[in-house]
């Protein structure tokens, strides 16, 4: 019997340490050689810290560009980097050693920010990895989402740009912002990774990448001089912070007796944790880690220098172009900021910054138009649209964002349980603006004190309103503006409303770790800022310990959720379906798993495999196949490219063979959609018929849960 849980743990860390040179070299080499934020003048520590912000800005979308126009200029491209960074590396080494004692030894604190860092990598292993107990086999919730990108993720090492792995053989060019995981498969390439662990490796990375843009943010916007060090280590303990979710989470488990799998899943739309962003959605991350080096790069140099350089002008177009192929929501929500503060420089008369910032724009879209002309969907017949996407949406399709109130339904709905009916739209929008700030409460916590805090401050002016002051409170003033008043239509639910809010969960969070240091940790004979009364602290204190819990929470339930529920120790809820449509959920998940597995060992990577479009496992069957499938749902995942007509053909010619016990079509589907093999579950109708071909046909892997059929076999008595 394979051991799943140490497979996914060595590939994992293998990936890991794969990535490694792809997220330091770049953004070291880049550093170096333009000097950004003076980084030969750095010390060594913070040289390591720029690097990788720096390459998530810089790497995704030079790689799409070189990967599709220049496949030898791609590898040329990060050879040389890497031979000049382990040069670079191995001169400051030497310079360290010909330098003091002093200089040589290692700070407590670096010491204390590897370990935080090791502690995410456990984190990270822990919460994307599959948990076997025996023969079964349990996925975390997150792989609700990584399944979808781990398909992507094949796609994408294959070709650039990739076409849509849910919808083979068609030529329909896959329309997402894919670039991090275009990032993240280069190793792929090199060493043998799965896309799985490539997946949960980017992960650890991106959150890495986290750590390191609060040092710059502490360091280049809150301008933080004394205590960096602490403040730093501090910003990212803060990480493990969110909102009040943990209260609405106990009021549905107590009274309602509803079990979430994701703690934040109470409201719609949701401002999710650090902790939820970086497991579920890290390419939103990475895009507003891309988005801030540029702000960041740009705000200093204007500040500080006060002259124009073309290389930080540059460099932000690349960063602000990698984050439109990461995030369309982030980056929607940057561009929105970046013309409110050039609104503020107009009015300041600082024509400098406002020419960069401009500069940077169109440097920016110079750089992703090729791949952004990859996302307008192709023309099509009358009621042929091939969907929406994230990314862009076809004629015919609704538009990008449309105003609408940011609603409360859990309010609305203790509304109605003492009496208030709350039935018309309109009344339904007014008990939203009553509830909005209770939203943002329990939603924020700590956070929305530390705003109310800051802006009380600045108004006593106990903080400066310096130009970094309101650059930093355009990007929290355009989170909540976008949040509150509009919402995105490309998809169901209401992406940009729970993305759009990372910018300023960012800047709360740096501003957070100078309070929480300022009144609690610091040192003698350091003046603290104008610190909240006892009581005031007391529930700030409060709000922490709620808020840590909640993201405590959060990151069991979405490991354990799958085997409490297996095991009876909760309720079946409503949602997620895919883990409670069936009994048995370990047991099955340990079959298919294995039977992908040997699949993979017999078929090229090319093959296509072929499971029920209507399966109730689709999520499985997205996280362990590693193929592409003519059909991968029962839309052929159309929102990321290709004819709803055509696919409409496929599912009418597929259907029938996982619900009825004819197969004498079996072989001729195959060969009309190019299929390699079929997939048939316990779950499919057409298992429990015997008289099935299912029984009839010799089938090349079985089990008491799976049987995979080769096409193009000779049928064979059972």
């Amino acid at each position: 019997m394979q051991n799943f849980t140490l497979i996914d743990l060595f590939g994992t860390l293998k990936a890991y340490l794969a990535l490694l040179p792809f997220m330091v070299a770049p953004g070291y080499v880049a550093g170096w050689a333009l000097d950004l934020f003076e980084f030969r003048q750095r010390r060594p520590i913070l040289k390591l810290i720029l690097s990788v912000p720096l390459s998530i800005a810089i790497c995704p979308m030079l790689s799409y560009l070189l990967g599709r126009f220049l496949r030898f200029g791609l590898w040329a491209f990060y050879v040389g980097v890497f031979a000049a960074g382990i040069l670079l590396l191995s001169k400051e080494y030497q310079r360290a050693k010909r330098g003091p004692i002093s200089k040589r030894t290692i700070s407590r604190h670096v010491w204390i920010a590897l370990v935080l860092v090791s502690f995410w990598g456990v984190a990270v292993l822990g919460s994307t990895i599959d948990l076997q107990i025996g023969d079964e086999l349990y996925p975390p919730i997150i792989v609700f989402d990584h399944s979808v990108r781990t398909a992507m993720t094949v796609a994408v090492a294959r070709r650039i740009p990739p076409d849509n792995p849910f919808f083979a053989h068609t030529t329909a060019l896959l329309r997402y912002h894919y670039l991090w995981l275009l990032f993240c498969s280069l190793p792929m390439k090199i060493v043998h990774s799965s896309p799985r662990h490539v997946v949960n490796a980017g992960v650890f990375w991106c959150g890495v990448g986290l750590m390191c843009s609060l040092a710059l943010g502490l360091k280049f916007l809150a301008r933080v001089r004394a205590g960096i060090e602490r403040k730093t280590l501090l910003a990212v303990t803060l990480l493990c912070v969110t909102g009040l979710d943990i209260l609405p989470a106990l009021y549905l488990a107590g009274c309602l007796h509803v079990w979430l799998a994701d703690t934040e899943k109470w409201n719609e739309p949701q401002i999710t944790s650090w902790i939820g962003s970086l497991l579920w959605v890290p390419h939103h991350v990475v895009a507003l880690i891309a988005c801030f080096v540029a702000f960041l790069l740009l705000r200093y140099q204007a500040d500080s220098h006060r002259r124009w350089s073309t290389a930080p002008v540059i460099v932000a177009g690349m960063a602000f172009a990698s984050a439109a192929g990461m995030s369309v929501y982030v980056t929607f929500t940057f561009v929105i900021a970046v013309a409110l503060w050039l609104l503020a420089l107009v009015a300041r008369k600082d024509w400098l910054e406002s020419t960069m910032f401009v500069s940077a724009g169109a440097v920016a879209l110079l750089w992703a138009l090729n791949f952004l002309f990859t996302l307008i969907p192709p023309s099509v017949g009358p009621g042929g649209g091939s969907g929406g996407s994230p990314a862009a949406a076809p004629a015919g399709v609704p538009a990008f964002a449309q105003f609408e109130l940011r609603p409360f339904p859990l309010g609305i709905a203790l509304a109605r349980q003492i009496g208030i009916p709350l039935v018309t739209q309109s009344a339904q929008t007014v008990a939203s603006a009553v509830f909005l700030p209770l939203n943002y409460g329990l939603e924020l916590g700590f956070f929305l004190a530390v705003a109310i805090l800051r802006m009380r401050q600045v108004v006593r002016s106990d903080v400066e309103a310096s130009a970094n002051e309101l650059a930093a409170w355009t990007l929290v003033a355009t989170s909540f503006l976008i949040g509150t008043f509009l919402r995105s239509t490309t998809l169901e639910t209401n992406d940009l409303g729970w993305r759009c809010f990372l910018p300023a969960q960012l800047i709360l969070l740096l501003w957070g770790a100078t309070m929480v240091h300022d009144w609690w940790f610091h040192g003698a004979g350091v003046t603290p800022q104008a610190a909240p009364g006892r009581w005031a602290r007391g529930a700030i204190a409060t709000l922490l310990i709620l808020g840590t819990v909640s993201s405590a929470n959060q990151v069991f339930m979405l490991r354990m959720f799958p085997v409490l529920l297996d095991r009876g120790a909760i309720a079946r809820p409503n949602w997620p379906g895919w883990v409670v449509a069936h009994e048995h959920f370990g047991k099955r998940a340990y079959a298919l798993r294995s039977a992908y597995v040997a699949l993979d060992s017999e078929l090229p990577s090319s093959a296509v495999l072929q499971n029920s479009p209507a399966s109730d496992d689709l999520i499985l069957h997205m996280l362990y196949s590693g193929r592409d499938s003519a059909a991968g749902n029962g839309e052929c995942g159309v929102d990321f490219g290709g004819d709803a007509n055509v696919c409409a053909l496929r599912i009418r010619r597929l259907d029938p063979l996982f619900e009825f016990p004819d197969g004498s079509d079996l072989d001729a589907t195959c060969r009309a959609y190019g299929i390699d093999a079929v997939v048939v579950e316990e779950l499919d109708p057409v298992w429990r018929e015997p008289s099935s071909w299912v029984w009839a046909r010799r089938p090349d892997i079985a089990s008491d849960y799976v049987r995979a059929f080769r096409c193009g076999a000779v049928a064979d008595a059972k």
